[in-house]
């Protein structure tokens, strides 16, 4: 009858342990849901450089970890500049709320990530910045 029990034990045990095993694992949720937020619009932002000049700044990130930058400076004569420039992206944590883009000559971090209700809202380099979706 002992031996009955500690089998009946053992097997419930065991059978707890593999349902436990089955478990997804909760970072790839997170991993997932993050960066399909992120890659999943053209982000973009008008703002005004050092120089006074009005800009558009659109990003584009991809799962794979790249990305593509497009900015336009608006010049008050009506001539514009197009700069395009390629990076790579990478969540800085497990949190999913802060990640860096590294551009051929520098770094940017966005900090204090925020995507959702059509926004995503950041400190870009210290600057509070909201980027929009692109339509």
């Amino acid at each position: 009858m002992i031996r009955k029990n500690i089998l009946g034990l053992l097997f419930l045990l065991s059978a707890l342990c593999l349902f436990n095993s089955c478990e997804d694992d909760p970072y790839y949720d997170d991993y997932d849901r993050a960066t399909d937020a992120l890659c999943n619009n053209t982000w973009v932002d008008f703002y005004t450089d050092s120089e006074g000049y009005e800009c558009e700044q659109r990003l584009d990130f991809y799962s794979d970890h790249t990305g593509e930058d497009f900015t336009i400076t608006y010049y008050p004569n009506g001539m514009t500049d197009q700069q395009r420039s390629s990076f790579y992206w990478d969540w800085e944590d497990d949190y999913f709320d802060s990640f860096y883009v590294e551009y051929a000559n520098g770094t940017d971090y966005y900090e204090d990530v925020r995507i959702g209700n059509g926004y995503l809202k950041c400190y870009l380099n210290g600057d509070r910045v909201t980027f929009e979706p692109f339509y």
